[in-house]
């Protein structure tokens, strides 16, 4: 009888190794490439081990049962297999847990359409970065597009046409951003820049750059699904940039509003001035960023 108790408590315990092998692998599906998951590959080796000295345990141990205290080693093997399928488990509803965190997280910061952040995002990152570049005494501009002429186009072509040009517009801009810029839509057809560690000429520059990458390539609407039948093979889009660099005045009471404000001053008289053009803010005074 305690052959076969032992025997059942032992296999018991292996097949709680072959469901954490089981959940091992969704574990490592959702794992990027890293040392954790080497570490948790690794397991993938060690848990059939560990299983066929399970099974090669029952065969040399029948008979040798003659009373409980000879079960204590088969409880063991039952606990080391309960104690590992649990410890998979819980690592694998944790990851899972963290990704749809994460995923939500991003999801709340992010546009949908463009993929750029949004608006609420923007606009803490620019209160953040406006009190780092007064508090190190760093330059700090923000860029401000508009597409011109974009309500005519979707009006001609349909909103699932303005869509595409606005995910379009939003893949050159990311080719041509560092890695310290922050791209965000502002709003409709507005997208917004923040370049920290930039001073106005530089960001002139920047503003440039992205005028170009954008008006350079005319868009192709040819097998486009919702291209209507009046639409053209090519589109060619243009943008206004409007420039604001925070001032380096140390009696400014500059805010993140007012930069805001400045760039899109600046935006407004490139569309003035003829459009797909920069214009920059002439930098602001103490009193002049207090107002």
């Amino acid at each position: 009888m305690l052959n076969w108790v032992a025997s059942t408590a032992i296999v018991l315990g292996a097949a709680g190794l072959l469901y954490a092998q089981w959940k091992l692998a969704q574990l490592l599906r959702e794992l990027p490439e890293s040392r954790v998951r080497t570490g948790w590959k690794l397991m993938t080796f060690l848990v059939p081990l560990f299983t066929l000295g399970y099974f090669g345990y029952i065969p040399l141990n029948w008979g040798l049962y003659q009373g409980l205290p000879d079960l204590l080693v088969p409880v063991i093997f039952l606990l080391g297999g309960c104690f590992v399928c649990t410890v998979v488990s819980l690592t694998h509803s944790s990851v899972e847990k963290i990704r749809r965190i994460t995923r939500l997280e991003h999801e709340s910061i992010t546009d949908p359409l463009t993929g750029l952040f949004n608006r609420r995002h923007m606009d803490r990152r620019l209160d953040e970065e406006v009190s780092r570049a007064r508090r190190y005494g760093q330059p700090l501009s923000l860029v401000m597009l508009d597409i011109d002429e974009f309500k005519p186009i979707n009006d001609r072509l349909g909103h699932l046409i303005g869509d595409y040009i606005l995910t379009t517009l939003a893949e050159r801009m990311h080719l041509v951003l560092r890695r310290s810029d922050l791209a965000a839509r502002f709003g409709g057809e507005e997208f917004v820049v923040i370049a920290p560690h930039t001073d106005l000429e530089a960001a002139m520059a920047l503003g440039d750059k992205l005028r170009n990458a954008i008006a350079g390539t005319p868009i192709t609407l040819t097998g486009h699904q919702a291209a209507p039948p009046c639409a053209p093979d090519t589109l060619t889009v243009t943008v206004s940039v409007g420039i604001a660099s925070l001032s380096s005045d140390p009696q400014s009471s500059e805010t993140a509003e007012t930069l805001i404000a400045r760039a899109d001053d600046a935006l407004y008289r490139a569309k003035q001035d003829g459009r797909n053009r920069c214009e920059a803010s002439p930098a602001a005074t103490g009193l002049s960023a207090a107002l």
